[in-house]
């Protein structure tokens, strides 16, 4: 207690002080004594609890985010994570930053506070925000900006001397540490050739002493030379000089300590200037934003300052390796990676910079490195699931790159399939083995892997993701259609729409949807088609056959649920696992005993019974709907089928010829439209030409679709360069065809241009009646309206929109009932188009006859909750108001008020309609949104604005807002209510 009293009483006392000290002039710097009181309070107030916010939220979005292994790790995971969680938190960092900034501007923290600001700002994907704070931090507190003469201080030459002094005397000491190295070379040298030829000397004597014992023998020997004289001894033997080869300088990060000169970062008390962060903050908003050259610029500036704190190097690296792998360059992407690595500090992060390091070296082909990377993060102490998959990589590594052969591979993945700790991650494991199986071109073992992956996961969307889509893939390549867009339209129920693989997995599968449809149909009518055809005989195997299928699928069933039994019998509902501090839970299914006591009572009564419907019926097979008969067999033990058996299977069969043409027809259709498919959805001229030579060798008395045939045959095999083929139907379609728009297509180079440029006449035409129609002049564009059938025909392709718009044009000359009428005429022209769903929807909102929204009996309703979400469709913003005090026409006029001031250049219209007969509960509707990013931002920005509906602080009004799509505005009008609808909005809008 003493020890706070001292020092509430010494900061009070400097407080005082610093009052008192004077200044020199207006504007130079302040006394240290408010400068100190100011940092203080700055610090420990603001920054502290505003930085330890910022780390504390980024934490958190961190934890919300799931690795996908399969795919590049992001450098960010709290980036790549929704912020909609943290945004409050966010806020409240950058509003203690500015209060510190505002209350304490003397003090030395303002370019920290400035830069967490920034930091909040980038973390809250407010990316734009966060470049002009990091512009203007960089634009105002560069320490390196040369504004004014620097005139350096007392203490600073002295140490700007003691540094140049200690320059010197180190090289001094290199240069003298390398006289001695080439002293002690040319010594050891000398020594050595000495040390050679003393050798050589006594080789030569020896060999002299045995040539004098062979002559005394008698022997001849050759005469030998004189051993050269022996080196002066006087003088040192100069060392032979070998060739230096110079080797590029190697960039390198000079410690502080050697770096001469002024250091421009450091700050009282040992402090470091923000600027260096918040310039690798600026480099990574930049990225953000696509602005790759000024980012890479900063990125260089900062790597070649020679003063940059040696502990942001890990972050500069990281931001360098961000830059090229946004820009999908990921062989420049490895080496300041491989620097990140090595300047990381702390473990988490040495670990994921190692794993996204062996990811590019994966992709580069690089798989020595790339598992010597996965033994980095496995020695880094990553967290378990990481640490599992830098094992099952780096067995892909290892056998990608000759360590070890596919054999050993795959032991070694089943190995770590069988550890009971990995069995949550056996659908990985499964994965490998197929991504194994494929590299080795065993196609059905890949196939058979990656299902036994979908049957092992539990719960891993990603992982389920992954193994869809490379099953769509593999089907897709072996041209099983109807298996491939199964698995794509698995795929994008489990694939984030932010996937990059997203869009073309949608693509597929939409494109897709038809051809599978028309593959199946064609399947079943030739199925039809072939049992119709065979004999009474024939009939009958087939039909003993498929019974028998039948009857093992029932019992394959049976067995799965028998087995399902037992392990609930053994204890397969089991209590959920207990949690510290939570009371046993009191459910009765839960509690063992009960469960004991029920099975025993049920044996006592009905014995052991198996699990299976209808158990307590003596006459159970025959119960219910199942069609299947009992199998009956004659003398001989073979299975009988009766002609009243052989009627229930095939009863879809076509009872005359009539009918069957009818199915050949169908099946012509089939073929023809499948063939056109797959040139104008897949570009696979191929299957296409294939197709359609099946249609016309099937079908060769069919007139109809003939020309058409004949002209996409042409143009399959003009792309597959078969010149004969498209020769010999081009002859086919001039000749007998030679008037039709396909052959003029073919014949006339200038039939195609200008049909292209009637289009785009008739395009601008309607552009410009519709900029007509949107600047007021109502009369004028419904005369143009008028002529369009009589200048482009009354079949033109944009008949529709004219009809809209000329009502449109009638609505805002004749008023309402003149508008209901021309409504409902586009409406009965053009039933199946957009423009008649857009012109009941008008009819509605206005109150049309016929389209009145009418209150049905509370009974009788029933939710229509199937909302689809679709991002990129057009939108409308709703308000729901609610109360008898809403005056609609001040509403609907301030929110137009806002709108005329804020978006003026969007040419958003204001309408209202009510849900049911409750008048008071009113729905303002703003049209339109093109897309849901456009509604949402307009959302966030109105949602807490007292003056968007005229709200004052002594009226206002309950309401909600929504953003929606034309689909689901409707399903909400159908429903006459929001319930169902406020679910999915928070569910898909807001989170």
């Amino acid at each position: 207690m003493k020890k706070f009293w001292i020092i509430t009483l010494t900061l009070a006392v400097c407080t005082l002080m610093a009052g008192c000290v004077t200044q020199k002039k207006k504007g130079q710097e302040v006394g240290w004594l408010k400068r100190g009181y100011h940092n203080l309070t700055s610090k420990y107030n603001y920054w502290f609890n505003a930085d330890e916010l910022f780390r504390l939220t980024t934490a958190k979005l961190e934890e919300q985010h799931t690795d996908n292994y399969n795919q590049l790790l992001d450098i960010y995971p709290y980036v790549a994570t929704d912020p909609q969680s943290a945004k409050g938190d966010l806020d409240n960092v950058v509003k203690k930053a500015a209060s510190g900034i505002a209350l304490h501007r003397p003090g030395d923290f303002a370019d920290d506070c400035y830069t967490l600001i920034g930091q909040a700002q980038y973390v809250k994907h407010d990316f734009e925000t966060a470049e002009s704070t990091f512009r203007w931090i960089k634009d105002e507190y560069n320490p390196n900006k040369k504004t004014k003469k620097f005139r350096p201080t007392a203490k600073q030459k002295k140490e700007v001397a003691k540094d140049k002094k200690k320059a010197v005397e180190k090289k001094k000491k290199t240069k003298a540490k390398e006289v001695k190295k080439k002293k002690e070379a040319k010594a050891d040298a000398a020594k050595e050739k000495k040390k050679a030829y003393e050798a050589k000397k006594k080789a030569a004597e020896k060999k002299r002493k045995q040539a004098a014992k062979d002559r005394k023998k008698g022997k001849k020997v050759p005469k030998t030379t004189k051993p050269a004289p022996a080196p002066a001894t006087t003088a040192p033997v100069k060392a032979p000089e070998t060739p230096v080869v110079e080797e590029a300088p190697k960039p390198e990060v000079k410690e502080e300590a050697e770096v001469i000169g002024r250091n421009p970062y450091k700050k009282r008390m040992g402090r470091v200037a923000a600027y260096p962060l918040a310039m690798v903050w600026f480099a990574r908003t930049l990225t953000e934003r696509e602005k790759y050259e000024e980012a890479d610029f900063v990125l260089r500036d900062l790597n070649e300052d020679r003063f940059f704190p040696a502990k942001l190097r890990d972050d500069l690296a990281a931001a360098e390796a961000d830059l090229w792998i946004k820009q999908k360059k990921y062989d420049r992407a490895i080496e300041p990676l491989t620097r990140a690595v090595k300047y990381a500090g702390k473990k988490k992060e040495r670990a994921r910079y190692a794993f996204i390091l062996a990811q590019l070296y994966d992709r580069t082909g690089q798989y020595e490195n790339a598992f010597a990377a996965y033994e980095t993060v496995l020695k880094s102490g990553p967290v378990y699931e990481m640490d599992f998959n830098s094992r099952l990589h780096q067995v892909v590594a290892g056998w990608s790159n000759g360590q070890m052969s596919s054999a050993e591979a795959n032991r070694t993945l089943e190995k770590l399939g069988k550890d009971e700790k990995n069995k949550d991650y056996r659908d990985q494991i499964y994965f490998t083995l197929a991504e194994i199986a494929l590299k080795d071109g065993l196609k059905t073992d890949a196939i058979a892997f990656l299902r036994q992956s979908l049957a092992a996961s539990q719960g891993n969307a990603a992982q389920r993701a992954e193994s869809y889509l490379k099953l769509a893939d593999l089907y897709f390549e072996s041209e099983d259609f109807v298996s491939a867009k199964s698995y794509f339209d698995s795929t994008i129920t489990v694939l984030p729409a932010t996937d990059v693989r997203y869009k073309r997995a949608s693509d597929y599968a939409a494109n897709l949807t038809d051809i599978a449809r028309l593959i199946t149909t064609i399947a079943a009518n030739d199925s039809i088609v072939r049992v119709y055809g065979m004999s009474d005989d024939q009939r009958k195997e087939l039909a003993k056959s498929i019974r028998k299928k039948q009857q093992e699928q029932a019992e394959a069933e049976a067995a799965a649920a028998r087995v399902a039994a037992a392990k609930a019998a053994s204890g397969g509902t089991k209590a959920p696992p207990p949690v510290a501090g939570a009371k046993p839970s009191s459910f009765y299914f839960y509690n063992e005993a009960y469960l004991k006591k029920g099975r025993k009572d049920f044996s006592k009564t009905w014995g052991d019974r198996k699990l299976e419907d209808n158990w307590r019926r003596s006459n159970r097979q025959q119960a219910g709907n199942n069609e299947e008969v009992a199998t009956r067999t004659d003398s001989s033990g073979n299975e009988v089928v009766s002609d009243n058996d052989v009627d229930n299977i095939f009863k879809t069969l076509p009872k005359s010829e009539a009918e069957l043409a009818t199915i050949r027809a169908a099946t012509y259709e089939a073929m023809y439209t499948l063939g056109t498919l797959f040139r104008d959805k897949l570009q696979n001229s191929r299957r296409s030409a294939s197709t359609l030579e099946d249609v016309q060798s099937r079908y060769p008395d069919t007139l109809r679709h003939e020309k058409e045939v004949w002209y996409y045959s042409y143009l399959d095999y003009y792309d597959l360069s078969n010149k004969p083929k498209a020769k010999f139907y081009y002859d086919k379609l001039t000749g007998k065809y030679p008037n039709s728009p396909y052959a003029r297509a073919l014949s006339d180079p200038n039939f195609l241009n200008a049909s292209k440029s009637r289009e785009r006449e008739l395009t601008t035409y309607y552009d410009s009646t519709f900029t007509i129609f949107q600047q007021g002049q109502y009369q004028m564009a419904f005369e143009r309206c008028t002529d369009a059938p009589r200048k482009y025909g009354s079949q033109n392709p944009l008949m529709a929109k004219f009809a809209l718009l000329s009502a449109l044009c009638i609505g805002n000359l004749q008023g309402n009932e003149a508008y209901c009428k021309a409504l409902s005429e586009v409406i009965g022209r053009y039933p199946a188009s957009a423009e008649a769903t857009r012109a009941k929807e008008i009819a509605r909102l206005l109150g049309c006859k016929g389209f009145e929204v009418v209150e049905e009996p509370k009974a009788k309703t029933q939710i229509d909750d199937a909302f689809t979400r679709e991002d990129d469709k057009l939108h409308y913003f709703i308000v729901a108001l609610s109360g008898s005090d809403v005056r609609l026409d001040d509403v609907k006029g301030a929110v137009s008020d806002y709108n005329r001031e804020f978006h003026k250049t969007e040419q958003l219209r204001i309408s209202n309609i009510f849900l049911g007969t409750n008048t008071d509960a009113p729905i303002v509707v703003i049209r339109k949104f093109d897309t849901k990013d456009q509604a949402m931002r307009y959302y966030n920005e109105v949602k807490d604005k007292k003056g968007f509906l005229g709200e004052t602080d002594k009226k206002t009004y309950n309401k909600e807002f929504f953003a929606i799509t034309q689909e689901n505005y409707r399903r909400v009008l159908k429903n006459k209510t929001l319930e169902g609808y406020r679910t999915f909005f928070g569910d898909n809008y807001l989170k």
